[in-house]
């Protein structure tokens, strides 16, 4: 009897043991470190050039204004372009847009090819087309970028869409 306990505590422990998680005080701090070095980072949304009827195309700009490089996940940015809902587009009715793009979940910590690096007093940009993401319907729209969880980055300014 007392041999049985012995073995399914055993077994018990062993079970327990394999399901702990992995992420190390390491992991955690790397985590932390990036996400507070993108919080210096700067967001910038400007139109693009909107020419021909249903372009929605929007200049995406993450600037460094410090002394040092910075860096941001570029999860859940327009710098990974393909996956993601990172912008709240609303119209002039207070509806929001619709999201017809990929989600994805994705394991934590992000590998080093996640990560984007803003040199000193520079900027990184890119161009997207909202109108291959979102149900644009309407001729003026709010778009704010609010994909900073994953990335780091903060909110940036609003911008104003007319299609």
């Amino acid at each position: 009897m007392i041999r049985q306990i012995n073995i399914s505590f055993i077994a018990a422990t062993i079970v327990l043991s394999a399901c702990r998680t992995q992420k190390t005080a390491g992991d955690t701090k790397n985590e932390q470190s990036y996400i507070s070095e993108a919080q210096k980072l700067e967001v910038r949304l400007q139109p693009g050039n909107n020419s021909g009827k249903g372009s929605a195309m929007l200049v995406f700009t993450v600037t460094n204004p410090t002394n040092k490089p910075l860096r941001f996940c570029k999860w859940e940015t327009p710098f990974e372009p393909a996956i993601g809902k990172y912008f709240r587009i609303m119209d002039e009715k207070g509806e929001e847009a619709a999201f017809r793009g990929a989600m994805a979940r994705r394991v934590m910590p992000p590998p080093a090819s996640a990560f984007t690096i803003v040199p000193a007093h520079s900027s990184v940009k890119t161009m997207i087309s909202l109108a291959d993401k979102y149900e644009l319907s309407a001729h003026r729209y709010t778009v704010r970028y609010t994909g900073g969880g994953v990335s780091g980055l903060k909110d940036g300014n609003k911008m104003t869409l007319l299609l």
